[in-house]
């Protein structure tokens, strides 16, 4: 016997929007995660708040940005240019090490 998958009533006509759909792409790829309702969001408002942690600049208006989605208990890497993000950036052993350094520099 099968279970219904659940879907989240947030969900209902709700859409993701043309200029987005290259992020939630590669996050799939990448991490294997589709958001839930407002997880994108959570993480726009984190990075443009400075609760994201920038973690390398890669020119003079982007960053690598590490994000943390709550309902996964998952960080993942996010390019983004502190107001917009850009994609989501391929998980890399570099940068998880830089972030553990960063959080015991300012820990």
């Amino acid at each position: 016997m099968s279970k219904k998958p659940y879907l989240n009533p947030r969900w209902l006509g709700a859409s993701i929007p043309e200029k987005h759909w290259h992020f939630h792409r590669q996050l799939l790829i990448r991490y294997g995660i589709v958001l839930g309702p407002g997880e994108f969001s959570n993480m726009v408002r984190d990075i443009k708040t400075g609760f994201a942690k920038v973690i390398e600049k890669r020119s003079k208006t982007t960053a690598i940005y590490s994000v943390k989605i709550d309902r996964l208990g998952e960080r993942i890497y996010v390019l983004s240019d502190g107001k917009h993000i850009i994609t989501a950036w391929p998980p890399e052993k570099r940068l998880n090490e830089k972030r553990r350094r960063m959080r015991k520099r300012d820990g």
